[in-house]
């Protein structure tokens, strides 16, 4: 830098938005229902796809094969309905099931073992191609395979089914099954104690229906039922609190707030207990249309907002920002502090990356932050502290390579009354999908502030 120049960090005023962002894997979902036997017709589907929905649940009717294999146009019909979903950057949510209408144990096969085989068919189909699913929900069993009213529910069944569609489900898809006492009948005792919960999760499809959730919870203390059957609802919800801290849990809400302040905080403590990534944004919806007419009585941004837009906004991750300082530091290194926020219901489940973005008229240079999304609880805030050199190019955009990169770092340093401007960028990491910041003026990534060179 010359000796006649001074450099000078300009922030930018960070104000929390309240806008519901549309962040991948996370939010409002509707219900897809598809005929396995039917191929699809994406031209006609694309118009039925909800504007600003990044979640999908696709439910597949399997009926018409409970007494045989999937044939193999079936399982062209469902690579299909993937690839649309994919195609149209809608995380899947996929519940292969026997039954549409609550009749269970009529739809689903006599056999168990034709069930197990429709497993290993459609878990091959998830491993041999490319999808966005990051949800199983269910075990194709029960009414609605919603694995209700099914003789394929013990404990023994329960466990052959996960075994069976394990092997298929690789890294990125979670297992999500109905209640707390099914996803301990998945996993014993001791691997709970060691932490060891695998792909596994819960979907509550009776959120609010009744104090235990129409039958999610049960009445024993878990001293009295043991590991494997239902416990009272206060000792499940600090159950669920503890295993859905960084997995994915959704599900239905059949009963909702009356309007008094302690009936709205009621509800909303619930669905923070559950850590709630997603929810059906059609069912119940008498109560969904009841939410939208309650507003909350509370200071601050969301101060007047309707209980309906603040649960859609808060499920799942919400990351703000709410500092960011670049600092010059000694050896020609630049130090960057900030301090994220996750207000949303729960943490992000899937891995993103963070990009410090500086532009000029040149080009524009990105330097990653280490920054593991999938840390950041909710509630918490997390400060990170990293130093970087204004010439670590990683990624050059415009036609400009890594030595021109260095040049207009630079630049920002030499030249006169010349202006660098910092963005922060978050992206997921499968896919480079944009996330966006809980910040006012955000978007797919969030301007913070900039760096001047001026005259002294």
């Amino acid at each position: 830098m010359k000796i006649n120049q001074k450099w000078e960090w300009v922030p930018e005023e960070l104000r929390e938005s309240t806008e519901e962002l549309k962040n991948p894997a996370r939010g409002w979902y509707e219900i897809y229902t598809f005929r396995a036997e039917d191929g699809i017709h994406p031209q006609e589907l694309r118009w039925s796809l909800r504007e600003g929905e990044t979640l999908a649940l696709v439910l597949i009717d399997l009926r018409a094969y409970r007494d045989r294999a999937l044939e193999n146009e079936t399982l062209e019909n469902i690579r299909s309905i993937l690839s649309f979903f994919m195609q149209y950057k809608k995380d899947v949510i996929l519940r292969p099931a026997y039954d549409t209408e609550g009749k269970g144990r009529e739809r689903e096969p006599e056999e168990f073992d034709t069930v197990l085989l429709h497993i290993r068919q459609i878990g091959a189909v998830l491993q041999q191609m490319d999808h966005s699913v990051c949800i199983f929900q269910g075990l194709l069993v029960g009414s609605w395979g919603e694995m209700h009213d099914s003789r394929y529910l013990t404990p023994e069944h329960l466990r052959t089914l996960y075994g069976t569609l394990r092997p298929y489900l690789g890294s990125e898809v979670y297992l999500a099954v109905r209640t707390p006492a099914m996803w301990r009948i998945l996993t014993d005792e001791e691997r709970f104690s060691r932490g060891d919960f695998e792909k596994t999760t819960v979907f509550d499809d009776g959120i609010l229906g009744s104090m235990t959730h129409l039958g999610t919870f049960g009445t024993m203390t878990r001293e009295a039922a043991g590991w494997e059957q239902a416990w009272t609802r206060k000792e499940e919800l600090e159950f669920l609190d503890h295993i859905t801290r960084n997995v994915p849990c959704g599900g239905e809400v059949v009963s909702g707030a009356d309007g008094s302040k302690e009936s709205v905080e009621f509800a909303i403590n619930e669905l923070k207990r559950m850590h709630l990534t997603y929810l059906n944004c059609a069912h119940d919806r008498t109560v969904l249309d009841d939410w939208k007419q309650i507003h909350l009585k509370v200071n601050g941004a969301w101060k007047e907002h309707s209980l309906y837009d603040y649960v859609g906004s808060h499920l799942g991750y919400r990351l703000t920002l709410r500092s960011v300082e670049v600092k010059r530091c000694l050896s020609g290194k630049w130090e960057l502090e900030l301090e994220i926020e996750n207000t949303g219901f729960a943490a992000p489940f899937q891995e993103m990356e963070l990009f410090l973005v500086l532009e000029t008229e040149e080009g524009i240079q990105e330097v990653p932050v280490a920054f593991d999304a999938r840390a950041c609880c909710p509630g918490e805030r997390k400060k990170i502290v990293q130093r970087f050199r204004m010439d670590c190019v990683n990624q050059m955009k415009e036609k400009n390579t890594a030595k021109q990169g260095t040049q207009i770092a630079e630049k920002i340093l030499r030249t006169g009354a010349r202006e660098s401007q910092i963005f922060l960028e978050l992206r997921r990491k499968k896919d480079g999908q944009p996330v966006q910041f809980a910040n006012e003026k955000s978007a797919d990534r969030l301007l913070v502030g900039s760096l001047q060179v001026r005259d002294r």
